[in-house]
């Protein structure tokens, strides 16, 4: 039987106001215990995800995906070890399940750190205004976050050319997202799961965190001072008069992020961040031994597929109506089949077309020298190596996040209101156009 003063310190846990005070009071890292507000969510999408990987294999990779796999959505009525059911569901499982095999995630690593069998994660209380909750795995190599259904319809509808653009670069610095869950529990409303790597992986040496959108208003995060398990993320007014020394990386690294940025803007999306981490470069970072040397020139180059059937990935994929796919669906309906969930979410056409999935993107070597320009030369020897690059006296950890925001009514309203509130045209919410230019200028001039 629960105590008054076990249902009371839950019902503080849930409280919003908590959280704030959490953010005044600067503990930006907690346990997820079982009177967070959010426990009963995570415990939920642990089940659910370790159900899946162990009960239904034909949701893995593919080598040859199809129009279904895109808008398939497996859905199961999953009783708890106490007894208590909730529905779960994973959208797309085998396109994610591809992402996972390309940078070398395996389905034992993924279970491991997202779904362990003692829920160990960790609730990062961040400066965002978005709303959204962001959780560590234990072992802080990836990130669940939760997001709007909005959002997330958006991001299934360019699903096929967030692939492509990966397939083109594959070194590409915008972050990687290996599965869409989402949990119905009693009680409480429906939540959407996107489950990341974390950019800042390993974290054990990064010294100072920038969250930069290429803006100053309204862009200035007060330095706190250093305590343990405390995590400060500054931005670009704390960044102006720093830099990025990237030595023989700056020439890769800005033709990466120009690739990048065309992509996010010709997606019509704005008010995303390159994240920055970065720390000394110590000894066993500077590897030089001609094995090293070798095996990182492997990582480096990987095979392409053919250009026609990465077209025709986009193609299938933008033909989705992926509003339906994420919709709030009645009832408690058995798995879906790849068959139903293509009767719901594509148009009247029933061709069966198919095509290659995503390939390695630390792989084997490339058959094609011309291609070499859209990858690094060298990857660096460690466990994150899409997102790390080592500089003249740095190592640092970067990524591309947050690109679902389309320009739209809201962010119009909202770049006005912006204006009064900072009194500079210099803020985030800005057309596509405008924010790629600016965001580009500001990283291109403090790299070295």
């Amino acid at each position: 039987m629960t105590t008054p003063r076990r249902q009371f310190s839950r019902s503080l846990a849930n409280n919003r106001w908590v959280k704030v005070w959490r953010r005044w009071q600067r503990k930006d890292v907690i346990i997820v215990n079982e009177n967070h507000r959010r426990y009963r969510a995570l415990e939920c999408i642990r089940e659910g995800i370790k159900d899946m990987f162990e009960k239904h294999p034909e949701l893995g990779v593919k080598d040859n995906l199809t129009e279904e796999d895109f808008c398939h959505i497996h859905s199961k009525t999953i009783k708890t070890s106490q007894g208590k059911k909730f529905k779960f569901r994973s959208y797309a499982s085998s396109v994610f399940a591809c992402i996972r095999r390309a940078v070398s995630v395996s389905d034992h690593t993924f279970l491991s750190s997202v779904a362990p069998d003692d829920l160990e994660y960790m609730e990062f209380v961040s400066n965002s205004r978005s709303g959204q909750d962001f959780f560590l795995s234990h072992d802080q190599q990836f990130i669940l976050k939760t997001d709007k259904k909005y959002y997330l319809e958006f991001f299934m509808s360019i699903l096929g050319d967030y692939l492509m653009h990966f397939q083109n670069y594959p070194h590409s610095l915008i972050v990687k997202f290996l599965g869409l869950f989402s949990v119905n529990v009693s009680g409480q409303p429906k939540m959407y799961f996107l489950v990341m790597q974390n950019v800042f992986f390993p974290v054990e040496r990064i010294e100072s965190r920038f969250d930069l959108k290429g803006c100053l208003g309204g862009r200035y995060q007060k330095p706190y001072p250093e305590e343990k398990g405390v995590l400060h993320v500054l931005k670009d007014q704390n960044f102006y008069n720093d830099s990025i020394d990237l030595g023989n990386q700056r020439d890769w690294f800005l033709r990466q992020l120009r690739h990048d940025v065309s992509f996010l803007r010709d997606l019509g999306v704005q008010d995303y961040s390159l994240l920055l981490g970065r720390h000394e470069l110590h000894k066993d970072d500077q590897q030089k031994t001609f094995v090293d040397l070798v095996d990182r020139m492997r990582k480096s180059y990987v095979k392409r597929k053919p250009s026609s059937i990465l077209d025709k990935a986009r193609v299938l994929s933008n033909q989705v109506h992926h509003a339906d796919i994420i919709e709030e669906e009645a009832g408690e309906p058995p798995t879906q089949t790849q068959e139903e969930a293509g009767d719901k979410g594509f148009t009247a056409s029933k061709r069966c077309s198919t095509f290659t999935s995503l390939g390695s993107l630390l792989g084997s070597t490339s058959t094609k020298l011309e291609d070499s320009a859209n990858r690094r030369l060298l990857l660096s020897e460690c466990k994150n190596p899409l997102h790390v690059i080592d500089g003249t006296h740095s190592r640092y950890y970067m990524g591309i996040i947050d690109f679902f925001t389309q320009y739209e009514c809201k962010q119009q309203v909202a770049r006005v209101l912006k204006v009064c509130k900072n009194c500079t045209c210099d803020h985030s919410t800005v057309p596509p156009d405008i924010y790629a230019e600016r965001f580009l200028r500001f990283i291109e001039e403090r790299t070295l």
